[in-house]
């Protein structure tokens, strides 16, 4: 066999086994992709749960923090235009419960006003707003 054949068929085994090895690597990072942010959003979760206890919250309610404008103030509701709260919604109006002992909270707020906010608990149709402050 001439050495020119050789070197080609060495070159074609190369180039195979490179593309291969780089189509397997490739889907091999993908899965690392997808575990990474699956352990990052329970990261976040679980951040959140160790806020919410810090601040005397029940086991296995979460805290989140969020930004917006007032839009409504009810007795039972606080009607907010706000940005993306991670971790649970994505930018909107939303209206939110108050926890019952919440009555300064509530007398606190004013149609209009920037606020930021904290909510507690364990999914969105449980979490009561906790803290108000003027942002």
């Amino acid at each position: 066999m001439p050495v020119w054949q050789v070197a080609l068929v060495l070159n074609l085994v190369f180039a195979i086994g490179l593309g291969l090895g780089y189509a397997g690597w490739g889907r091999r990072a993908a899965a690392l992709d997808r575990d990474l942010d699956a352990a990052r959003a329970q990261v976040e979760r679980l951040e959140r749960e160790r806020q919410a206890c810090a601040a005397g919250a029940r086991a296995g309610e979460q805290q989140w923090e969020g930004r917006g404008v007032v839009r409504a103030v009810y007795p039972q509701l606080l009607t907010v235009t706000h940005e993306e709260i991670r971790g649970l919604l994505p930018a909107r109006t939303t209206s939110f419960r108050f926890q019952p002992q919440s009555a300064t909270v509530r007398a606190a707020v004013r149609v209009g006003e920037p606020i930021r906010f904290a909510l507690r608990g364990t999914v969105l149709d449980d979490a009561a707003v906790v803290a108000v402050d003027r942002w």
